[in-house]
Parts: structure tokens; sequence; C-alpha cells
């Protein structure tokens, strides 16, 4: 028995939580290199589908929002509110437990977040939601920007906690398994809370002809190229060797945020800036050489994939130029000259994509200059 008792517990403690929160979300055409290229166009097309009035199996989508910290709300099987970091591991009961902590950041965000979710009565215990934070209860002014992003300040979130809500849960001893990508609102009420709706369904768009034939022709020719068996087989292959799709992976943010163009000639040129950052002095040339080699050998795969990507992304940019027209649909509205940040796809059984512009113009850039200036900002 005690044999038996011991063993139990030594797998009770290998066991780790099944955590489904959401981190950092791939762009869609970067699923070119992640071993499932096909999952880049059937979400490009899923999306189109509901630009044009049709609906795709299994598919549901929303707007991405600027926020600022992604956070967890919910309700223990007990009944017990919490709130906790969007990695979901440390759930805090109380403000205490938050102060404890010492990081102010926590005590701003998460302690009104923890007031929101106990005065929550419509959610069922045993339910989470995580979300992206707003603006606090001490907020009060017409406009707020989280992040990069300046919002108009909905009359009806003035003085609450206000939170984007983009998945819900089902919360264990210490799992969160995603149940929902669109969460169900009646059980967000509460008088000190704000949250948005953010998801599609229901919601129609009005494509013009040219965009339609525009969007429909880009997606057919990045199909027709990654038709291609050659290039099916090396794309599968990228996530093999992790090194050679860590370095493909940052040549493509790094285009998302500039240029929003990928070339052969550009990714040969990054490859020593990228070997001097993350290779130490004595082994950039064998990487360098490394790296190089497998681009040489591989330079038509790598270009059609390129060429794929770049339709895929004039398929997303005619899409975000037409959901323009729509941003006064949603509790959540851009100020002035700002656009929504981009829109996520859902489809069941594959990971979710963001749709976000990209180039000189895009959110990624205007996010890493947001980025710079904090970092160069005097301390206060």
């Amino acid at each position: 028995m005690k044999t038996i008792a011991f063993t139990d517990y030594i797998i009770e403690q290998d066991e780790k939580p099944q955590i489904d929160t959401t981190g950092h979300m791939i762009h869609v055409g970067d699923m070119l290199y992640s071993g499932s290229h096909e999952d880049a166009i059937d979400h490009t097309r899923a999306m189109f589908n509901r630009f044009n009035g049709l609906h795709t199996a299994d598919h549901s989508a929303s707007l991405k929002v600027d926020g600022g910290m992604s956070v967890v709300l919910g309700k223990e099987k007990d009944g017990r509110p919490f709130a906790s970091y969007k990695s979901g591991r440390e759930r805090f009961y109380d403000h205490d437990a938050i102060a404890a902590t010492g990081k102010d950041h926590y005590v701003n965000t998460l302690s009104p977040a923890l007031d929101a979710v106990a005065t929550m009565d419509n959610m069922k215990d045993g339910v989470a939601v995580q979300a992206d934070v707003l603006h606090t209860p001490d907020h009060a002014d017409r406009v707020y920007q989280s992040n990069t992003i300046q919002y108009k300040t909905n009359p009806r979130a003035r003085g609450k906690f206000a939170f984007a809500p983009h998945s819900q849960y089902e919360v264990g001893k210490t799992d969160l398994v995603k149940t929902s990508n669109e969460p169900d609102h009646e059980q967000l009420q509460s008088p000190r809370a704000h949250a948005p709706e953010l998801s599609l369904t229901g919601k129609e768009f009005n494509l013009s002809p040219y965009r339609k034939d525009s969007i429909a022709q880009h997606i057919n020719t990045a199909e027709q190229i990654m038709g291609d068996e050659t290039t099916q087989a090396f794309a599968r292959s990228i996530p093999e060797d992790k090194n050679f799709h860590k370095l493909v992976q940052g040549y493509s943010n790094l285009m998302a945020r500039t240029s929003g163009k990928r070339s052969i000639e550009d990714f040969k040129d990054f490859v020593g800036d990228y070997v001097g950052r993350t290779r130490p002095e004595s082994t950039r040339e064998k990487w360098s050489g490394k790296y190089m080699e497998r681009i040489n050998n591989n330079a038509s795969q790598l270009d059609n994939l390129f060429t794929a990507h770049h339709h895929l992304n004039h398929a997303k940019h005619h899409m975000l130029d037409s959901f323009r027209a729509h941003h006064d649909d949603y509790d959540i509205v851009p100020h002035a000259g700002h656009e929504h940040e981009g829109l996520v796809s859902h489809l069941k059984g594959k990971t979710s994509a963001k749709f976000v512009r990209e180039g000189p113009a895009g959110f990624a850039a205007k996010n890493a200059a947001a980025a710079e200036r904090f970092k160069q900002a005097p301390p206060a």
C-alpha cells in the first residue's frame, strides 16, 4: 500500500497543469514557416469568406485590441473570485496577497480586477476569462491609451475597470482549459467593470467588387505557389531545425515592423546582424556559413515562401483597409487617426492567427517605435 501511494504521489507531482491562456500570437503569414503552411492559407480564406458574407465551418473571428497587461479573471469551483497575470499560474484571492508581491503594476491592475470579478454576480463557479486591460477605475478622460493606440473612452466605462475579454476557460485546481474564443458577456456584467464585445459574429462587411477580386486572386496565387511539393517539403522542415527557424522568424518579424517585404537578398543581409547578436564572436563565422549554406541550397523554395507571404499580406491588407469603415460598429473605437490593431482568426484544431497591418504604417512598426521611446525616456 505504501509503495502504491508513493508511486501515485510521484506521478501526481510530475503532472503539469494544463494552462491554455494566450501569450504571443503569430502573424497569419508567419504560419508559412511554422511547419503547417496550409494554416496560413486556410485562415486567410476563412477570414475572406467572413468578409464576403460566407461562413467557414468551425471558424470564428474577433477584434484584436491593443490593451495593456493581460490578465485572467475568474471564480474557483467553490465560488472564490480571483485575478491573475496572463500565465494564470498564480491566482490572487485578496488584496494583501497582491500587495505582498511588491510589484506596483500588479497592485495597480490586479487589485481593481479582483474587485471587478468579485461583483460579477452572473459569473458561474469554475469559469474564467482572459482579457487585455484597457484602463483602471481612476481613468476619467475622454481618451485613453493602454499601449500604442489611442481609443475613445466609452461613456459607460468611465470610473470602471475596463477590459477586453478574448477567451473563456474552465477552471480546475491548477488548470485553465479553454472552452471558447467568444466569452459569455452575460457572465461579465458588473457595476464596477466594462467589457466591450469583440466578436465579429453577426457583423456584416461590404467588400467592393475590386477588393473581392483582388483578395481572391492573392489567396489563389499563394495557394498555387505553395502547391509545389519541393516548397512544401522545405516549409515543413523549417521548424525541425530550431536555430534556422529562429533565424527565419526573426527576419520575418523585422520585416513586419519595417518594410513589410521579404526577399532572399534582404534575408542574407540579415544573417550577419542576427549572428552578431545571438552568437559569441568565436562561433559567428561558423553559424553564418551554416545559415548561408542552407539559404543558398534552398533559395528557390525560400523565394516561393516569401512570394506567397507577399500575396497573403496583400489579401490581409485589403481586408484591414475595408475594416476601417466598421470601426464604429464596436464598443471600443479608435481615437482620431488611429485604427484598430487588427483581427484574430480562430479555426478549430489550428493555432489562432492575427491579422495585423505590416510595413511602415503598420501596428508592429508603431509598437516598436513606442517601445523604443519608452526605453529612451529618462527615469521619472
